[in-house]
């Protein structure tokens, strides 16, 4: 399924691929980058596993008056049984 997805999101419009994007924990990943707007754009970033694909974090850029960052990232992920619970 990921080579299909991969396939899929190329033929969006404006969908960039970028290798060595990081997340905030400083791992390096896949960006999969698409810019929105026209006079204040906005860049966001999904950062993923060069390897796996899983989704590692996000990065949103805001270019304006003033440039903001924000840079986000998963430390863990799991399955739990009941809503609530926390992985392990």
């Amino acid at each position: 399924m990921n080579a299909s997805l991969f396939r899929a999101l190329k033929l969006v419009p404006g969908v960039r691929f970028i290798a060595g994007t990081e997340d905030a924990l400083h791992r390096h990943g896949l960006g999969v980058q698409i810019t929105s707007g026209t006079g204040f754009p906005i860049r966001r970033t999904l950062v993923l596993d060069p390897k796996t694909y899983a989704y590692l974090g996000y990065r949103q850029q805001w270019h304006g008056a003033k440039d903001f960052t924000f840079v986000f990232a998963r430390k863990v992920s799991g399955v739990v049984d009941h809503p609530g619970e926390r992985p392990r």
